[in-house]
């Protein structure tokens, strides 16, 4: 993907917007909406099977539904953001240190957004609870992991970590992006296993979410210009990047030094 920018990149946001499109229009029309529906069951019951006889599988995947494991993959990507802000070749310090901030907030904020407004009304039951002969994690052990939900779609694990690896992908490169990858991947398997979530939950749910949202920050101007307010002020709170910014100047203030 091409650097964010102050400037229109319409080609990047029509491929984004009409994968979007993609998606959820075979998701809903009548006829492909059963193509998925397979996918949907023959995955549920295909990653299910690998805690369906294993104790020592049932109870790695059980960590893997747990709270405190959400809470070590925040960490994850927590850690990814400082990197970049410390050790990032963009820009200066503090327009990293302003990209952060913009995927920080965006986080926080996109899930409760598409789940209360943009998808209300179409939330339904987990695999787990309308899939029979399926192995609950839940009934193995007494870790009390979470293996079922009456409001799966959209997958929340997946809209925050497909936001997160396009924001990155976008304001830091392809490395951090490939990193954050991987981290989404250890983010979402885990309830797909469990079955609290359905594999379209994720792709089109979270993914999906993504696709629609994130292009309006990095393939407009919009995100180039919210850094570049934003970047003065966390030049002012972090002597490294003042000196930074100085040495930079203002020309480099507001757009990526190099490509990675």
């Amino acid at each position: 993907m091409k650097d964010v920018m102050p400037r229109w990149q319409p080609r990047a946001l029509g491929l984004s917007l009409g994968l979007a499109v993609l998606l959820f229009a075979t998701y809903l029309a009548p006829g492909t909406d059963a193509l998925w529906r397979v996918l949907d069951i023959h995955t549920a019951y295909a990653l299910n099977g690998l805690v369906a006889q294993s104790p020592t599988q049932q109870l790695l995947w059980s960590f893997g539904n747990l709270k405190v494991f959400d809470y070590l993959v925040g960490l994850l990507m927590l850690g990814v953001l400082v990197h970049f802000v410390v050790y990032g070749r963009r820009g200066t310090s503090a327009w990293r240190a302003a990209a952060s901030f913009i995927v920080c907030i965006a986080l926080v904020g996109l899930v409760s957004i598409t789940r209360d407004l943009i998808f209300k009304g179409m939330a339904h039951d987990s695999p787990s609870l309308v899939l029979p002969a399926f192995t609950l994690l839940d009934n193995t052990n007494g870790l009390g992991a979470k293996d079922a939900s009456h409001t799966s779609f959209p997958g929340d694990h997946a809209t925050v970590v497909a936001t997160f690896v396009y924001l990155l992908w976008c304001f830091a490169g392809r490395h951090y992006g490939r990193v954050a990858g991987l981290i989404a991947i250890v983010a979402c398997l885990p309830r797909l296993v469990a079955g609290a979530h359905w594999l379209t939950d994720d792709l089109v749910g979270g993914l999906g979410t993504a696709l629609v949202t994130v292009p309006w920050v990095v393939h407009t101007p919009l995100g180039g210009r919210i850094v570049a307010r934003l970047e003065p002020a966390f030049a002012r709170i972090m002597p490294a990047a003042r000196s930074s910014s100085a040495r930079a100047g203002s020309t480099a203030a507001c757009r990526p030094t190099r490509r990675d």
